[in-house]
Formats: C-alpha cells, sequence, structure tokens
C-alpha cells in the first residue's frame, strides 16, 4: 500500500468523530455580548445611518483539509451562522444575531483601501490568534480565508496517545504538512438597498464540491 495512504487512513480515529471548534454550539461561556434585543434595536434604530459593513450577516464556510498539501476532504455550510457587526470605537464587533456566548472575539478594522478590512479573531480556548484580508463587495458580501491555527488544529485532530496514528497527527500539524483551511462567504439580510441583493446568495457557491469526501468521513475510505 502507498505509504501516504497508510498515513491518511491513520487519521481515522482523529476524524470520524471531529466537530468545528468555530461552531460548537456546547462550548464554555467565554464572553458576555449584547442580547437579541439590544442588536436589533440597535440596527432598526440607525439603520439609515450604519457603516456599510455594519448589519445582520448569513455567514457560510467552506472547509478543506490538506495532508502533505493534497486536498483529501471538503465540506461546506451555506448557512453556518448569522451574526451581526456593531460599530464600538475604530473596530466593528462581530456578535452572534442571539446574543449567545462564544469561544472568540472577533472584528473588522477598516483599512485606507475602499471596501478592504482587517480581520482579526482571537480563539478564547487555544489562545490563538489569525488576522487576514477580508473583502466587501457590493455593500452586501463579505470574503476572506485563513488556515486554522495549530492549537485549533491539535483540539480538533489530535487524540492523546501512544499509538502511532496519534504521534503521527500530531508531527503533521506541528511541521505544518496537515492544515484545514476555512473559506468564509458573508451575505447581508440587514440592512438591504433592494431584496434583489439577496438572490445572491446561493450562486456564491456554486465552485462548492458538494460530491467530495466530507472532514468526518474516515479518511481510509476515501482511497478505496
Amino acid at each position: 500500500m502507498n505509504k501516504q495512504l497508510i498515513i491518511f487512513a491513520s487519521l481515522f480515529c482523529a476524524l470520524i468523530s471531529c466537530k468545528n471548534p468555530l461552531f460548537d454550539e456546547n462550548m464554555e461561556e467565554h464572553i458576555q455580548v449584547n442580547n437579541k434585543e439590544e442588536i436589533m434595536n440597535y440596527v432598526s434604530k440607525n439603520k439609515d445611518n450604519l457603516d456599510k459593513i455594519e448589519g445582520l450577516w448569513i455567514l457560510g464556510v467552506i472547509r478543506t483539509l490538506y495532508v502533505y498539501g493534497k486536498m483529501v476532504a471538503s465540506e461546506s455550510g451555506p448557512n453556518r451562522m448569522r451574526l451581526a457587526v456593531i460599530k464600538e470605537g475604530d473596530l466593528f464587533r462581530i456578535y452572534d444575531i442571539n446574543g449567545k456566548p462564544v469561544n472568540y472575539i472577533a472584528s473588522f478594522h477598516k483599512t485606507d483601501k475602499s471596501g478592504i478590512y482587517d480581520y482579526q479573531c482571537y480563539f478564547t480556548d487555544t489562545k490563538d490568534f489569525v488576522s487576514t484580508t477580508a473583502s466587501l463587495f457590493d455593500n452586501s458580501i463579505i470574503r476572506y480565508e485563513y488556515d486554522a491555527p495549530k492549537g485549533i488544529m491539535m483540539n480538533y485532530y489530535y487524540k492523546p496517545g501512544s499509538d502511532k496514528g496519534s504521534k503521527v497527527v500530531k508531527r503533521m500539524i506541528e511541521d505544518g504538512n496537515m492544515r484545514l483551511n476555512w473559506k468564509f462567504s458573508w451575505i447581508k439580510y440587514f440592512p438591504v438597498e433592494s431584496t434583489e441583493s439577496t438572490k445572491t446568495y446561493y450562486p456564491l457557491f456554486d465552485y462548492w464540491v458538494d460530491d467530495f469526501p466530507t472532514i468526518a468521513k474516515p479518511i481510509g475510505e476515501q482511497f478505496r
């Protein structure tokens, strides 16, 4: 059997029961945020004077796993979360629309270029920090991407133990030979200039690989 296929198969235990830590519904409460009523009151009251990036958004994400540079699994969720972006001082803070506590602190920051923002996210569980460039299109679409940091990867895939598979996974994450890429697309649904803007939502995800084996499936099955 090919050496790489053996390595892929060794990931079975780490992958079959994984959940994306960014969207874990049962995570410990770390951050107290505005409640839903406060968020809705703010955007409704100020809907005619909000900054272009402020408002209520639907977040979609594509998660793609690479091992030794080879794409081995992909999964997508076009309606994963509903978020609010609210201006607070010099930044635009991101909140769960329902005011639920989350395990990250995230915000957008304006740059000198129109429609370009710095996106920053601090993961409170793993103490990881990521920063990337986000683009705003037509005041209704946000796109950005980044690779999950190593702390997230360890929590997501690595199961401590003395077996060979666990050691292989840990080493691949540490060496950067196993990476999980996240591509995010946001669609604004309030306020919008017209209902036509919401019709762009589904075409945005045409490039998703719907029939590709998902991250949650055993890697070994993908190469039989």
